[in-house]
């Protein structure tokens, strides 16, 4: 059996990481409504349907959450005031029920391409 070690980036070098991830998730996003907004009109002014099936596609959800931990500094006599610094940072995503197909995931950047097979 092989023992594996989880650890954890320091916070400087870890926020940028979801940040950036959030990000691109969120024009990602925009891009294929945009895409699915042109495909949508470009029907309606048809005067015929496509003569082919055009698959909707969507991307998970996902946020970012932070976790911050609670400094306590020294104030003015008889006061302290609090400071919150980050601690981690998460990006968190939908949870998805019933029967669904992932076409790309986290362990392979290969589309699958075979829409009988789910993970």
């Amino acid at each position: 059996m092989t023992n594996f070690v989880f650890g954890r980036y320091t916070i400087a070098d870890e926020l940028p990481k979801p940040f950036r991830e959030a990000n691109v998730l969120y024009w990602a996003s925009s891009l294929l409504t945009f895409a699915y907004e042109y495909i949508d009109h470009c029907i309606s002014a048809s005067s015929e349907p496509p003569p082919f099936y055009i698959p909707r596609l969507r991307f998970v959800e996902a946020s970012l959450a932070l976790s911050y931990n609670q400094v306590h500094l020294a104030g003015g006599p008889g006061q302290k005031s609090k400071l919150l610094s980050p601690r981690a940072a998460f990006l968190v995503e939908e949870l998805i029920s019933g029967t669904f197909i992932k076409y790309i995931h986290n362990m392979d950047c290969n589309p699958l391409l075979q829409p009988t097979l789910s993970f």
